[in-house]
């Protein structure tokens, strides 16, 4: 019995010591489509492009995500779409994003007036659940849109 419990600790170990040389999956938007629109209420399907700088493929149940734009909170989204990415790899993921209609507007009217050629910063904030048993791994990143014919 002994035995048995050295080899487990011993095993246990050694996935806690390739746990540590584990690095965060990149997020960034690969494209945007405009879906239905009501008075309250505009959707958006957003397709993410998921890196893995890992040896190691990853696994997660899900996603939660919010979209950030000029620093305020435009649009929210989860997907329980399973997402499996290739050790060292890539993958795309397709989620739902919903945002109130004036909102969305309220956005666009301050890009277009701030001269700055009708550039949107934007911030992804979101989760990958269940990521490979660890839980939820947090992500974030960073970008600009630039609206068209501007």
């Amino acid at each position: 019995m002994k035995r048995y419990l050295s080899v487990a600790l011993f095993a246990l170990l050694l996935s806690g010591c390739a746990a540590l040389n584990y690095q965060k999956p990149q997020v960034s938007i690969a494209d945007v489509k405009p879906g239905k629109a009501t008075l309250f209420e505009q959707s958006f399907e957003v397709s993410l492009r998921v890196s893995n700088p890992n040896n190691l493929a990853l696994n997660a149940k899900g996603m939660t995500l919010e979209l950030n734009v000029a620093g305020e909170k435009l649009a929210t989204g989860v997907s329980n779409q399973a997402i499996a990415v290739p050790a060292l790899g890539e993958g795309v993921v397709t989620l739902q994003l919903h945002t109130s209609l004036a909102g969305w507007l309220k956005q666009i009217g301050k890009a277009m007036e701030a001269g700055n050629g009708g550039k949107l910063e934007y911030q992804l904030n979101g989760t990958l659940e269940d990521l490979n048993g660890m839980g939820r791994v947090p992500f974030r990143s960073k970008g600009e849109w630039k609206l068209p014919g501007q």
